[in-house]
């Protein structure tokens, strides 16, 4: 029967590892013969790999950084795998990172691989990380790896804030917009059209299409939220699958503005992760594969995936690219270099600082433009219902003046 153990060597240092007896009484004291003391015992068939008291999910940008560069700072300081395994497990418990961590130190002290124990998860690990995971325990540089990996996941998250940042102020002024327009639609213009109605006086033509416009938005706005509500429903419950994400990004990126945004980000995302695949040992055609799983914008996925199949049967990168119809210059001719160069890795950080510069950039100018824009917009909308509604009064006065 085997034993999975953890026990002091001395004051300052702790053993792991799998030992074999026929009971547990009889692990504790062969361990003690061994000079150890125990301090966690646990028979190996115990230990189910899979048990979670959370449902798995994919972990989320900062506690994958978070779990990265722990793990990552514990081994250049000196720590075994399973010690800074350990050690987050305990600075996590309670928490789902802290589960996970918890399970993957059993599989290794256990005998498996850290990539391999990862890959067992069922997604809480992207692929990108658990090929590196793999490429960094084969070279021997896993500490290396996860700080890298860690750097490469928070650098992603401030660019994926970054444009995030650029929607979220206005679509917030677009909302206040659209509820202070629905106020004076639904509840202000038709009060004031039936006081106007009692009077006698016939409505100006602009009131009146001002009227028929608000009945007309407001059962349009119900049928929406109903539609908009069934997809939701019906897509978690499983009952038709819509890819919300890909149409999200296909109609952002038909917007001017947004579209070139959110193309050079995406483009920055995966330049900088076949950057980081390929300067820790991975092969062209899997770093491809994999930073074509990392982009959501569909047009461009669809070009890294054709690229792969023509890199697979020969083709350079670049040509492939161009043969595609990649049109971004600066990045072909980065990886053209970087082909003749043969450091595929060094062409490829540089273009995603290069393209990281350009949506610092563009964010900037388009937080300064969609400001007045969307003012300018809401204020014309508010002020064109406003005029509407005094039209009639303006009437009335002139009809009585007269």
């Amino acid at each position: 029967m085997q034993f999975t153990y953890r026990a002091k060597q001395d004051s300052r240092s702790e053993a792991s590892g799998v030992i074999e007896a026929v009971d547990l009484q009889g692990a504790i004291a062969h361990l003690k013969e061994m000079r150890l003391y125990p301090l966690e015992v646990v028979p190996l068939e115990e230990k189910n790999p899979s048990r979670l008291s959370v449902q798995p999910r994919p972990l989320s940008r900062s506690a994958l950084s978070l779990w990265a560069r722990t793990i990552g700072q514990g081994l250049q300081a000196g720590l075994s795998l399973t010690q800074a395994l350990h050690l987050l497990a305990e600075q996590e418990q309670g928490r789902p990172t802290g589960q996970i961590t918890r399970i993957l130190e059993e599989r290794v002290t256990a005998g498996v691989g850290l990539g391999e124990a990862m890959e067992g998860f069922g997604g809480c690990f992207p692929p990108v990380a658990v090929s590196l995971v793999k490429s960094g325990e084969a070279s021997g540089g896993l500490e290396q790896v996860l700080q890298a990996l860690a750097q490469q996941v928070e650098t992603e998250g401030e660019l994926i804030a970054k444009v995030w940042g650029a929607l979220v102020y206005p679509l917030f002024v677009l909302t206040i917009g659209v509820g202070t327009v629905a106020v004076l639609m639904w509840v202000v213009v038709p009060k004031l059209a039936l006081l106007f109605a009692e009077t006698g006086q016939p409505l100006p033509g602009l009131t009146r299409l001002m009227v028929a416009s608000g009945r007309g938005l407001f059962w349009a706005a119900g049928c929406g939220f109903l539609v908009l509500l069934a997809g939701f429903v019906g897509t978690r419950q499983g009952w038709f699958n819509i890819p919300w994400i890909q149409w999200g990004m296909k109609i952002l990126g038909r917007l001017p503005w947004f579209g070139r945004l959110i193309a050079h980000a995406e483009i920055a995302r995966l330049s900088s992760n076949l950057g980081l695949l390929l300067g820790h040992g991975l092969p062209l055609p899997q770093a491809l594969q994999l930073g074509a799983a990392t982009v959501s914008r569909p047009y461009l996925k669809a070009q890294v995936q054709q690229s792969h199949h023509l890199v697979v049967e020969g083709l350079s990168l670049s040509a492939g690219l161009r043969r595609v119809g990649l049109k971004e210059p600066f990045l072909l001719t980065m990886i053209a270099m970087g082909e003749a160069q043969g450091d595929l890795s060094a062409a490829f950080e540089k273009a995603g600082v290069r393209y990281h510069q350009e949506v610092d950039r563009e964010v900037k100018i388009l937080g300064t433009l969609i400001e007045p824009v969307m003012i300018l917009l809401v204020g014309l909308v508010v002020g064109g219902i406003v005029f509407s509604m005094l039209l009639p009064i303006f009437q009335l006065n002139f009809t009585v003046g007269q």
